[in-house]
């Protein structure tokens, strides 16, 4: 509260009251109720937690006070009654807010509420998906803008670089090369030590006067290497794939972590589907991680064009990020040394690409731009590899060496003092970010729809057992074979098949002859239990959810086909038809089929409604904005079985991520 003087008052200015909030030291259990200004002391000892970035900046709002002298304080500011109760008869402490119950002063024109809201962060318990934070309720409008105020990158946080180029650019061994130059104090104790090799390497040199080929290699291949040495053309990296390693930093001689996403080549000889599908890996990637610091372009320095599909690589990539991200943007050059440590007659290219492409905005200088020459590398490996050398190779390579460790400290400095981070989650809506969370969503909703009409089949039929959802994420990459069954098992009433996942090797099923589009990928795997209806109004509340996915799922899919034009198929129709045609085999196959046929024709029932929806929204071309469709998003995700399975997606997607995540462990 504030309280504003004139001149002529005689009263004495209000003591400052300093509110509670959670622990400093983020101690579980310390949840701090805003409503009701206090502190719940409850511990969660088996929970896991997980510290959430600030989503909403400071907000304030001025009420004006009346001229009131018995005027509460704490039923202005919402506090409900039986509260205020508890306070006034001293059951409950008072404390923060609280304490204004005997405000000792007369409310005047003089005085002023202020609301100010602020979240410094919130906590999330992974165990059971409850997040828990410190404000309720709707945000209070700001009359002005809130500055944004620049997050550098902290001294004891991982730089997170996006690693993009052509395939052949050199994007691995630039990555072996840049742990190189950065853990090496010299050139000298680089030739004398082993060489670091992050990706395993394989390249063919010259030697002797007859020009003598030799196949170079170091590093084995494990299960962490995504490499594809064998067909010339094909991008080598397979998935995007992150390294982090340490480095000394030059300035407070501390150690700092740097993790480098290696993605998949664009250019590859597969065509520009390959591309396209490379392309949406890598977005769906991004789109799980939480920050970037840098989104690196990796170019050679002599190239008479740029391939066609590196604009659209930028193109692709703004549709998901927002233009802030642009700032984040680095260009480095590979096989410098040519063009004497400059970007050659790519430079001029790479400027009419980026104006052609109106993208003006991505700055082309010397300080976003850095030259390396990865040969100094090169002769580090063939050196394990006794291949021999002239003292003026030598001399040569010294020279490389020297200049791309200067690049590289050169980098990292520009990334650490002039790039803000980009947060992947800050709230932007794009066409790209909605299409992957429709996607995301299209199975548990189908199922959600399904299990929802089990559920209402029992209750018509006097059942009072309830059909509850358990979503699984899979520990592995798995698909699950459109063409082969799981095994069936019985759940109340109804038969229903086991989730059957099928891995994949080398694009064959290994447990299946089935062809590979008879299989689709999965992120979970569903498991079934029952309880006993604990509610009331069952009927209306299962009729009024079936009619809110139906309409709402109409215009997200019709969002994916007429919007996102991410898909000429209509994923949803084609999920219920699927799931028609599963049911109705259950049918053939077992005797006791009763309740799977009601099933059926319910299903039936609903994919006949959801056409006719289709139908409408098709001839009346609806236009539905960004907005609508995140608020359907939403809506649809606060259903409890959607949910449930939407929380195993996004451990899944964790999970790939760690799959495919390398910490060197020592350096």
């Amino acid at each position: 509260m504030a309280k504003s003087i004139s001149k002529n008052s005689m009263e004495k200015p209000f003591g400052v009251i300093e509110r509670k909030a959670v622990n400093p030291v983020g101690c579980l259990g310390s949840l701090y109720d805003g409503f009701r200004d206090n502190i719940f002391y409850h511990t969660y000892h088996k929970c896991q937690k997980q510290f959430l970035e600030p989503s909403q900046p400071v907000q304030c709002k001025i009420v004006n006070g009346s001229v009131d002298s018995n005027f509460n304080i704490l039923e202005c500011i919402g506090i409900e009654p039986e509260l205020r109760l508890s306070l006034l008869l001293n059951l409950t402490n008072r404390s923060g807010i609280a304490e204004l119950l005997n405000y000792p002063h007369r409310i005047d024109q003089h005085t002023r509420f202020l609301y100010y809201s602020w979240i410094y962060g919130t906590q999330q318990f992974l165990e059971n998906e409850q997040i828990f934070s410190p404000i309720n309720g709707s945000p209070i409008p700001s009359p002005l803008p809130v500055p944004h105020e620049p997050v550098l990158v902290s001294k004891d946080k991982t730089i997170n670089i996006l690693l993009l180029g052509e395939t052949g650019v050199g994007k691995s061994t630039f990555i072996n090369a840049f742990a190189n130059y950065l853990t090496f104090d010299s050139f000298e104790q680089a030739e004398s030590g082993e060489p670091i090799v992050i990706i395993p390497v394989s390249f063919i040199m010259t030697v002797g006067d007859h020009f003598e080929e030799r196949t170079v290699k170091f590093g084995e291949l494990d299960r962490f290497n995504n490499e594809n040495f064998n067909i010339v053309g094909e991008s080598i990296t397979q998935h995007c794939k992150s390294y982090i390693f340490d480095f000394k930093h030059s300035e407070d001689n501390n150690r700092r972590k740097v993790r480098i996403i290696d993605t998949p080549g664009f250019g590859d000889t597969r065509g520009l589907d390959q591309d396209e599908q490379n392309m949406q890996h890598i977005l769906q990637y991004i789109n799980n991680i939480t920050y970037l610091n840098a989104i690196c372009f990796l170019l050679k320095p002599n190239s008479s064009r740029l391939h066609i599909f590196f604009r659209t690589c930028l193109i692709q990539l703004f549709s998901l990020l927002d233009s802030k991200a642009q700032n984040n943007i680095i260009f480095c050059f590979t096989n410098a040394r040519s063009t004497f440590y400059t970007p050659g007659n790519t430079g001029p290219l790479l400027k009419i690409m980026l104006t052609s492409a109106s993208m003006d905005n991505i700055s082309f200088k010397k300080e976003n731009t850095y030259c390396f020459d990865s040969e100094a590398f090169r002769y580090l490996v063939a050196l394990r590899n006794n291949i021999p050398f002239t003292d003026e190779e030598k001399k040569e390579y010294q020279m490389s060496w020297s200049t791309s460790v200067n690049e590289s400290k050169r980098l990292i400095d520009y990334i650490n003092k002039e790039l803000i981070e980009y947060r992947i989650e800050n709230g932007w809506q794009t066409i790209k970010h909605a299409q992957f969370e429709i996607s995301y969503m299209i199975q548990p909703i189908l199922e959600t729809i399904r299990n929802t009409l089990r559920n209402f089949i029992l209750w018509k039929n006097k059942s009072n057992q309830f059909i509850k959802l358990i979503a699984k994420p899979l520990h592995s990459t798995a698909t699950r074979c459109l063409s082969c069954k799981g095994d069936l098992k019985q759940v109340v009433e109804f038969w229903i098949f086991s989730t059957y996942p099928h891995a994949m090797q080398n694009n064959s099923c290994v447990r299946c002859l089935c062809t590979l589009d008879q299989h689709v990928s999965i992120d979970y795997a569903l498991n079934y239990t029952y309880s006993n209806i604990t509610f009331n109004n069952v009927e209306n509340t299962m009729i009024d959810m079936l009619t809110t996915l139906i309409h709402a799922s109409t215009k997200l899919a019709y969002f994916l086909m007429h919007t996102a034009h991410s898909t000429k198929d209509d994923p949803l129709l084609n999920g219920l038809i699927e799931m028609i045609a599963e049911e109705t085999y259950i049918c053939e196959i077992k005797i006791s089929n009763n309740f799977n046929k009601q099933l059926s024709e319910e299903l039936s029932k609903f994919a006949n409604e959801y056409e006719q929806q289709m139908k409408k929204m098709k001839l009346t071309q609806e236009n539905i904005d960004l907005p609508t469709i995140y608020k359907l998003i939403e809506m649809i995700k606060g259903y409890s079985m959607v949910h449930e399975q939407m929380t195993a997606v996004k451990k899944r997607h964790r999970m790939m991520i760690e799959e495919y995540e390398y910490e060197v462990q020592k350096m």
